[in-house]
């Protein structure tokens, strides 16, 4: 909630700056700046406002508001085979909720990207017994959604995506606009992720 009220205080006092450096031009003053050092005032506030904005964009993209844990079930291509997932909610810099679901927890890792707790792997490795279990099912080399990002209504507008070659390396691609970094605050885990 706290980055939620800091984005609209940013994008309050963005807004309001944009509105009001009109009147530098308009309101005659004493010390009588000129018209150059005008446009320098009203080009130094503006920029100022945009650029605390962007920061506190960047800053607050991964910041997961809402965490719900995605359970196994038996018809879910996802978690058939019984891994679990997440479910996490981030804004976009218009307070658009985005809703990433990370079907395989396996793949959220440390990161080293600052104001954030996890990211999606860029690759990951199978054990050497399931590597085993997927030649036997011939199921090794495929492709697989690791997680999605969908707007409030159920847009999906990114894919994380894993490439499984025939020694269970996998290598991972983002295929669209995927949410994939995550900063999740410890209150909201009431279990382990693994």
């Amino acid at each position: 909630m706290t980055f939620r009220r800091l984005k609209i205080f940013s994008l309050s006092s963005l807004s309001l700056t944009f509105a009001l450096t009109p009147f530098i031009f308009v309101i005659e003053t004493t010390s009588a700046i000129p018209l150059a050092g005008r446009f320098m005032l009203a080009a130094v506030a503006m920029a100022t406002s945009g650029v605390s904005t962007f920061m506190v964009a960047w800053c607050g993209r991964p910041y997961v508001t809402t965490l719900r844990w995605l359970e196994p079930e038996g018809g879910d291509r996802h978690t058939a085979d019984g891994a679990r997932g997440l479910e996490m909610t981030t804004l976009t810099l218009a307070l658009h909720e985005r809703i990433t679901r990370v079907y395989d927890t396996a793949f959220l890792v440390p990161t080293n990207r600052q104001f954030a707790t996890w990211e999606l792997a860029e690759a990951f490795r199978l054990s050497s017994e399931e590597v085993a279990a997927a030649k036997s099912q011939g199921t090794l080399q495929r492709e697989e959604t690791i997680a999605e990002t969908m707007t409030k209504e159920g847009d999906v507008v990114g894919r994380w995506i894993v490439q499984w070659d025939e020694n269970g390396a996998g290598t991972c691609k983002e295929v669209g606009k995927v949410a994939r970094y995550f900063n999740v605050h410890q209150d909201m885990l009431d279990r382990p992720i693994r």
